[in-house]
């Protein structure tokens, strides 16, 4: 997956005045979200740490928390629509 990468300098804003970035939506969800993942996995190694993140973002986008099997399965054709098959 591609990720934007930005920052913001601390020592002079907590949120970018020109670009608006700032670190709460991220610290919020690594912090109540992914870290919540890892751990249930009894951990990761940071070889697939990359992967593990971006599985948790793909079935975040799709998949409801405690989908039914027909939301599940909506979720899972809107992911295939989105994102087809790339041929090489």
């Amino acid at each position: 997956m591609h990720y934007e990468h930005s920052w913001v300098n601390h020592t002079l804003h907590f949120v970018d005045p020109v670009s608006g970035t700032h670190t709460n939506t991220i610290e919020g969800l690594w912090e109540m979200h992914i870290k919540c993942h890892i751990t249930a996995m009894r951990g990761c190694s940071k070889k697939y740490l990359d992967g593990y993140i971006d599985e948790y973002m793909w079935r975040s986008w799709f998949f409801p928390t405690m989908a039914s099997p027909g939301e599940f399965m909506c979720g899972l054709v809107q992911a295939v629509q989105r994102h087809p098959q790339q041929e090489e």
